[in-house]
């Protein structure tokens, strides 16, 4: 047998074996997956009151409405295990002055979520479901209402208060992304990984260990709190929980892939509302010093600072909040005419 015959014989009976490994690996790392999907508990109502279903036109959205009075519209923030739990504790309360709706956005919470990996989660689809929701749900041009949003979805809301002033009042902005930060579109390595946790098995597994407890308890230890002994195991199970409602990972994957940034800058400056900017002074994710460029960018702004809390002010100082934000509310009862 000559050298280069030898030589292929070996190649092919290597790639073999490779080729068997690799379906082996494949195939535990869908077991795991499997078995870490079997081990989710069944989610629970994120508000404490039994959530309401709106038939949206791209499925069905989950949202959960209390009180009475001027309509306020409460809507998280886009991160792994992102929902409307986010206002777990200002939704009582502000119910109080307030008839609040609180949505889970789609692909999050108890919404739908697509199943479909190529899936096109896009500004637009939060867009015009933030629209639909005032319009269909929550109010109308009759009723226009107030919105109170958290980080990149305060980008979405920007953009639909300046096409529609006529059902936006008054708008509530709690470190809101879109000209310092999450405005640029995706790099090269953003969208390698929004592929890749697209990916069948793989895009699982990366998945998982991305919201897997540990993995969930360093991300709100160090980029989201300020208070070490805000982040109990029961806030932990609770994000667990909604991080794992099949299929979550194709939203994820494009947060993550830089498909759902969005540069509001010029929108900003024309939105007529008057603005309430609220910051954590001690946010690791958006620093306070970039408050800075929505205060200067539209003269109806107004800066709300809260001193003991990072990235969820609303979570950390939620009394302290919900008093501020609503006495903001009544002051500006009359103010705005479109």
């Amino acid at each position: 047998m000559t050298n280069s015959s030898r030589f292929a014989r070996e190649s092919a009976r290597a790639a073999g074996f490779a080729t068997v490994g690799m379906a082996g690996v494949a195939l535990a790392l869908a077991a795991l997956n499997r078995l870490v999907q079997s081990r989710v508990p069944v989610p629970q109502p994120p508000l404490a009151v039994e959530p309401q279903a709106f038939a949206w036109s791209e499925g069905e959205i989950a949202y959960s409405v209390a009180g009475h009075g001027p309509a306020v519209i409460l809507l998280h923030g886009i991160y792994a295990g992102a929902s409307s739990y986010e206002f777990r504790k200002i939704f009582q309360p502000l119910s109080q002055k307030f008839r609040v709706f609180a949505p889970d956005l789609p692909g999050f919470g108890l919404s739908t979520r697509t199943s479909d990996g190529a899936a096109n989660y896009s500004p637009d689809l939060f867009i015009t479901f933030i629209r639909d929701f005032v319009q269909q749900v929550a109010g109308g041009a009759d009723h226009p209402v107030h919105v109170i949003a958290s980080s990149l979805t305060c980008a979405y809301v920007i953009e639909a208060a300046l096409t529609r002033p006529d059902i936006f009042d008054r708008l509530v902005l709690i470190e809101p992304a879109g000209i310092d930060t999450l405005s640029q579109p995706p790099t090269v390595s953003q969208r390698i990984l929004g592929a890749m946790l697209r990916l069948p098995v793989l895009g699982d597994t990366l998945y998982n260990a991305l919201v897997s407890r540990a993995g969930l308890r360093y991300f709100l230890m160090h980029q989201v709190y300020r208070k070490r002994d805000a982040i109990s195991d029961d806030l932990i199970d609770a994000y667990y929980v909604t991080s794992h409602q099949p299929p979550a990972r194709f939203a994820i994957a494009s947060f993550i892939g830089g498909e759902l940034n969005l540069d509001i800058a010029d929108t900003y400056e024309a939105l007529p509302q008057p603005v309430l900017i609220c910051w954590g002074k001690d946010s690791e994710v958006a620093p306070v010093e970039f408050s800075e460029s929505f205060i200067e960018r539209n003269t109806n702004a107004e800066l709300l600072i809260f001193d003991r809390s990072g990235a969820l002010p609303h979570d950390e100082e939620a009394t302290s909040f919900v008093s501020q934000v609503s006495q903001w509310l009544g002051q500006h009862i009359s103010s705005f005419r479109r």
